[in-house]
């Protein structure tokens, strides 16, 4: 059994395109329907690794409390999908699962998120693609990868990509600098990885998540065909003839068709998902977090890593120190409305930080806090994006074999759904 997550995804964009004559491949998977899910009810609990660590977990929020990214692996107390699977003597691999701990004994293969500090599991290129997947996604606002990086990433790309896809890439690289491209790359090399070690290995369950999607349509879903509202982004941010989400979702469809090829079971999953954003806004994210934690004030000793988009975590000696990074962070407004720049939970030792300025920034933009005027912000933070898609706690199921689900059902019910059906599949086929 094939486990498809495909993050946020807009199920009613998808049937936009199908309409249109394209997405065969998706058509297909979808042709028996689909359940929508339903998760948190407060918007700030819609975030992806929450709901994510709840359909792997068999939990809600109130009852799992993982509340940022990374966090599961402090959470041994939380039993996880992959390790209930494997105690009941089935092989497991899985791909970039969201907020997931390798917990593993005898995993086929595992590689992390690139952002949750955990062991990956295969051979020793696996390892160094990895981490070098992980480097490349966390600089991508400063660009700070090194040649061996890229070395690496050949070294993987010859490996695990096959021939009849290398056209794919060589179409997609020579459009590279166009918006969203970056993403559908690293989504189509994860499909060459995980379809060589399934192969290879035969898994009774494999996980393969993908963010690609999700990431076009936070900053892209304005250039959508199917968008029909009334934001446009700016020409020098995407031209109006270009539609990333598209271009996303036609990659989707041949890693669809690839999987339908398999003739094994595929339930698709998309946890929650997006619909346009009704106001601009943009992020920010530290050019070099260390660099700039200082300036602002920090003087205690700290590990700072980066997250996804405008976030990351501090960790600290002591609960002292956290409190004093937390009121020096907590200090700082902008300039022009005085309003907060950063937005901190405070968990004891560490501090999870998101850079909540949301305007444009002009040269004579200054954060003022703690005694302290930052200036020169240009030179400090990256653009990132500007918003275009926010989460919606409604997500979808479906599959190209029968579930007999009912219309709609909760996102947690989904560890039993996913066990079942993994378990049956398994005992059917031996």
């Amino acid at each position: 059994m094939i486990l498809l997550a495909l993050n946020e995804l807009n199920l009613q964009y998808i049937e936009g395109y199908i309409k249109k004559g394209h997405l065969p491949n998706f058509k297909k998977l979808l042709e028996k329907g689909y359940t929508r899910t339903t998760s948190e009810s407060e918007y700030s609990l819609l975030e992806p690794w929450i709901q994510w660590t709840t359909v792997q977990t068999g939990l809600s929020y109130s009852d799992h409390g993982i509340f940022r990214l990374g966090d599961i692996i402090d959470r041994k107390d939380l039993h996880q999908i992959f390790e209930e699977l494997e105690s009941n003597g089935l092989a497991v691999g899985a791909i970039s699962p969201f907020n997931a701990d390798n917990r593993l004994k005898k995993a086929k293969f595992f590689i992390p998120d690139p952002w949750t500090q955990t062991k990956a599991s295969g051979s020793f290129l696996i390892s160094k693609l990895s981490i070098t997947i992980s480097k490349i996604v966390n600089s991508n606002a400063s660009g700070k990868v090194v040649f061996m990086d890229l070395i690496w990433l050949l070294l993987g790309f010859v490996r695990f990509v096959r021939l009849k896809r290398w056209w794919s890439f060589i179409k997609l690289i020579s459009i590279r600098k166009k918006p969203g491209v970056k993403a559908a790359i690293l989504d189509m090399i994860l499909l060459e990885v995980f379809v060589t070690l399934q192969k290879k290995y035969k898994p009774d369950y494999s996980h393969l998540f993908f963010n690609g999607g999700a990431h076009v349509q936070h900053h892209y879903l304005f250039n959508s065909s199917i968008y029909a509202g009334v934001f446009k982004n700016p020409e020098w941010y995407c031209p109006k003839d270009w539609d990333p989400l598209f271009m996303m979702l036609n990659c989707y469809d041949k890693i669809i068709g690839d999987l339908l090829l398999t003739g094994e079971r595929i339930i698709g999953v998309t946890g929650l998902h997006q619909t346009p954003h009704e106001e601009q806004t943009f992020y920010w994210r530290p050019i070099d977090h260390e660099v700039f934690l200082i300036e602002l004030g920090v003087d205690v000793i700290f590990n700072v890593i980066p997250r996804m988009s405008r976030d990351f975590l501090i960790e600290t000696k002591s609960l002292q120190n956290a409190n004093e990074v937390e009121l020096v962070l907590s200090s700082y407004k902008d300039s022009e409305n005085s309003m907060n720049v950063f937005s901190v939970d405070n968990r004891g030792k560490s501090l999870f930080v998101e850079i909540i300025y949301a305007n444009d920034i002009n040269d004579d933009l200054m954060f003022i806090g703690n005694n302290k005027k930052i200036v020169d912000l240009k030179n400090k933070l990256a653009f990132v994006a500007i918003k275009n898609g926010k989460h919606n706690g409604e997500g979808y199921v479906f599959s190209n074999k029968e579930l007999n689900l009912p219309e709609k059902i909760e996102l947690k019910e989904l560890y039993d759904i996913i066990k079942k059906f993994t378990i049956n599949d398994y005992n059917n086929s031996n």
